[in-house]
């Protein structure tokens, strides 16, 4: 009889000690992976003075300041880029890239686009260049500020009745497909160099670090994710499409290596391949920096393109 007691004791004594180990283990894991994320987002973004550009640059484009509001009270800024002596058609909400500040270094595309009859709204996302907030924070915060940056373009007189575009580049990228869960009215979108969903970019940088070890990690950062952003965190690209009929072009680099083609265009492309209201465009020898030719000027033949398909959107 003792013997038996003496086994059950030193079972559930096993027992416990293996679920300490798990449980502490996975704590330890969670803590490492809000380590990494926070690293990761942690941190202002300003534009180089050497990448950005001044409206006195280009002839005739003019914009107009505006501020709004995002999820947790914080001031963004946002411009309203036009060409006064240009019949207008529709209005493009742009969403820029992390790591390089705000919408300073894409006003050659807006110059672009302004040319051909779109207004533009492009404004800086949390802690970037002149919006409020100490720290990005996270990828979700991107698609965040556009939703409530196409809410407030929604109520500025010039803009307010015409048909609406989303347009991002890498981080925006990502940020415009997600905001169809938001806005499935918009008539048309453009990604260049975007992904799916958040943990996307988390997954492939941190197998760049760390090998197999970082799929440990993504159920943790993806928790962590959630406490900050509660609902957006389950958003992604793939659910936006299914929410909304508007035409869809796709851009992205082959040779990316900041964020893999597989982790945005082929991915859409397996489902929307065939799609009549999707146009893929994938852009031989060339990496995340799909905007830009090899000498690094706007690749303008890509912009007609992207012109094209928008007047082509809008007409049906």
């Amino acid at each position: 009889m003792k013997t038996k007691n003496t086994k059950k004791i030193v079972i559930s004594i096993i027992a416990i000690v293996l679920a300490l180990l798990i449980v502490g283990g996975c704590v330890a894991l969670y803590f490492l992976a809000v380590s990494i994320y926070d690293g990761s987002f942690n941190y202002r973004c300003t534009s180089e003075e050497e990448i950005s550009f001044d409206v006195s640059e280009f002839p005739g484009l003019t914009r107009e300041r505006h501020t709004f509001t995002s999820n947790k009270g914080q001031t963004l800024v946002g411009y309203l880029y036009e060409k006064e002596d240009v019949e207008k058609k529709a209005v493009i909400v742009f969403a820029h890239g992390l790591g390089a500040g705000g919408q300073r270094g894409y006003m050659d595309m807006f110059d672009v686009f302004t040319s051909n009859g779109y207004y533009v709204f492009a404004y800086d996302a949390t802690a970037n260049d002149e919006s409020e907030g100490d720290v990005v924070g996270g990828l979700p915060q991107g698609f965040i500020d556009l939703d409530h940056a196409i809410d407030y373009a929604y109520t500025i007189d010039e803009i307010k009745d015409m048909p609406f575009v989303l347009m991002g580049y890498s981080w925006g990228g990502m940020s415009v497909v997600n905001a169809l869960n938001y806005h499935p009215e918009v008539e048309a979108l453009v990604s260049f160099a975007g992904w799916n969903k958040s943990m996307n970019l988390i997954d492939y940088e941190g197998c760049q670090m760390v090998g197999g070890v970082a799929k440990l990690l993504l159920p943790f950062a993806s928790i962590y994710e959630y406490q900050m952003y509660g609902s957006y965190s389950f958003s992604t690209g793939m659910k936006g499409f299914a929410k909304s009929d508007c035409d869809v072009m796709i851009v992205h680099g082959v040779e990316d290596e900041t964020i893999p083609i597989e982790y945005g265009y082929e991915t859409y492309y397996k489902k929307y391949g065939d799609d009549p209201r999707f146009v893929f465009k994938k852009i031989e020898n060339r990496g995340h920096l799909v905007l830009t030719e090899e000498d690094g000027s706007l690749d303008l033949e890509l912009m007609a393109d992207v012109v094209a398909f928008l007047n082509k959107s809008l007409a049906q």
